[in-house]
């Protein structure tokens, strides 16, 4: 195949996944089939295979579309109690006053058809529930709905992105039989490791710090420390990134290379460097399991095994190919990841480092190295912060700049060779652990520092879509090299993003806008000059009036 290829093609995927995220429908039931034998003709053709692809990416995507709305709860049961056996599939999050969990209905469970996973609440007395339990659970049945209003998240997209299909809320459950043989392994391990961060770890803040950053479970971190985290631009932090399962690849690849060491010296020639790159994948893989495999961690193990490839099989492959490949694999492995914010920001942020450093062979010192990647991402994210968030935070710089290497450099490498060591060394282990939760406490007491000298956080206006694509582009132009007048372009192209947003109503005119707060109803009355929000809901008693 033409070396043109090697970029074409993933391309083609790229645009056809992305042409259909712009449906706002699903097409006829013979669309699909028929586009697809159209592509598939065409990829006889080596000048029409880009278009070929596209058009099958398209279709793939489509048909995951029309089996995510498949799997949504059924009309007829809505509001309906019935009686559900199934299984626990995911870790439960152990809030104040509930208990939230993943819950699988097996085909007996009711005559009825029911979504393939539900999103459980038990808020009444409830029990401790663990992964692979099997639990008769009377329900009271909701569809996958969120709040709609004009910014701010969209839960109902969120839903349907994580293939849960409805809501249930527990009015009374009986455990039949507890987690056995090899269902949900992964799930059962991380679950387990959860269990040894509550006995090694005292700190309840300290404990929920190494749980997101080992398992990914978030729901331990309390709504301050969460404020905290967002207000200084660091939640991202939270989220296991593509440079952690790269460490995590790098300490695999060096205990291999450890093991095989011990060989004779020429048969570790021949097997122990594949061998220890391949322990590095393998690390990588397990961490990113253990990560519950998001876009970001998909992103990286995706790039690691096409440069272990590449090595293996002594080829060279640019880093801005192996980056394309990645994106196009993510996008053919879950064509919905658009739907999240996380699938962004993770790989816009690695086509920041990769226009910044990728194109340049000059050596510079590590601190400016650091200074320049930090802004760079600073820069280009700041749209899309707006965009998901309407929020920037303005000590955001110096946070990130102190943040990540002492995450990336002490508190992750301490974790995983804690969680490492657990089953072998469990006291030693847990001594990892606890240091560990000690540097991400110093961590939040920076960060606390940070917040005061900040105070309130400003508060951005959310761009629209195409405001949104030319200030990250923009962003990008800002990046390019010094000599190009393009820089200036991108300038103006950013600016819209600190201007007031301009009124929308003419005077003598009335704008009524219902908003839903969950509570009760909310309504907006906004002038040319003035605005009124009345609301007659309760609250829900934690703020939110």
């Amino acid at each position: 195949m033409p070396a043109r290829a090697d970029w074409t093609l993933p391309a083609g995927l790229i645009a056809g996944v992305f042409a259909a995220h712009q449906f706002t429908g699903l097409p006829p039931s013979w669309f699909i089939p028929g586009a697809a034998l159209a592509g598939l003709m065409l990829t006889y053709r080596a000048e029409f295979r880009c278009l070929a692809m596209a058009i099958l990416a398209g279709c793939w995507t489509l048909w995951q579309f029309g089996q995510g709305l498949d799997q949504r709860l059924d009309d007829s049961l809505i509001g309906e109690v019935i009686l559900v056996e199934g299984m626990v599939s995911g870790i439960p999050e152990v809030h104040d006053d509930y208990t939230r969990f993943r819950f699988e209905p097996l085909s007996n469970s009711a005559q009825k058809k029911l979504p393939e996973t539900l999103l459980v609440y038990w808020y009444r007395e409830r029990p401790a529930v663990a992964v692979g339990e099997r639990w008769s659970l009377e329900l009271q049945l909701k569809p996958p709905w969120g709040r709609v209003n004009f910014t701010g998240p969209d839960r109902e997209k969120w839903l349907f992105s994580e293939a849960i299909g409805g809501l249930g809320t527990v009015r009374e459950g009986w455990l039949l039989a507890q987690a056995t043989g090899f269902q949900y392994p992964v799930q059962r391990v991380r679950n387990q490791i959860r269990k040894s961060l509550t006995s090694l770890i005292d700190d309840a803040r300290a404990r929920a710090m190494v749980q997101a950053l080992s398992i990914a479970e978030r729901s331990a971190i309390s709504p301050n420390d969460r404020q905290l985290l967002m207000a200084t631009g660091t939640s991202h932090l939270l989220a296991i990134s593509g440079l952690h399962i790269g460490l995590a690849a790098v300490g695999g690849a060096w205990l291999g290379r450890l093991f095989f060491i011990l060989l004779p010296f020429s048969l570790f020639r021949r097997v122990g460097m594949r061998s220890s790159l391949i322990c590095g994948v393998a690390a990588s893989l397990s961490y990113a399991a253990l990560a519950g495999w998001g876009v970001s961690t998909q992103r990286a193990v995706l790039m690691i095994c096409v440069a272990v490839a590449a090595l293996m099989l002594r080829r060279s492959v640019s880093a801005s190919r192996a980056y394309l490949l990645a994106l196009a694999l993510v996008l053919m492995l879950d064509p919905l990841a658009p739907l999240g914010a996380g699938f962004w920001f993770s790989f816009l942020a690695v086509a920041v480092l990769l226009i910044l450093f990728a194109p340049s062979g000059n050596r510079t010192s590590l601190m400016k190295t650091a200074l320049m990647a930090q802004a760079g991402v600073m820069v280009v994210m700041l749209p899309l912060s707006a965009f998901w968030f309407q929020a920037f935070s303005p000590v955001g710089f110096l946070a990130n700049l102190v943040a990540i290497p002492w995450v990336s450099l002490i508190v992750v490498p301490l974790i995983l060779a804690g969680i490492s060591l657990l089953p072998v060394w469990t006291p030693f282990a847990g001594l990892l652990l606890a240091l560990s939760g000690k540097a991400s406490l110093i961590l939040l007491a920076f960060l606390e520092f940070l917040s005061g000298l900040q105070g309130a956080m400003p508060i951005m206006h959310s761009p629209s879509v195409p405001m949104l694509w030319l200030a990250t582009l923009g962003g990008l132009l800002l990046l390019l090299p010094r000599a190009l007048s393009l820089r200036c372009f991108g300038l103006f192209l950013m600016l819209p993003l600190f201007l007031p947003p301009g009124t929308r109503i003419e005077k003598g005119s009335l704008l009524i806008e219902a908003l839903d707060t969950g509570q009760g109803t909310a309504v907006l009355v906004s002038t040319e000059k003035r605005s009124l929000l009345y609301d007659s809901g309760p609250g829900d008693g934690q703020g939110q009036d």
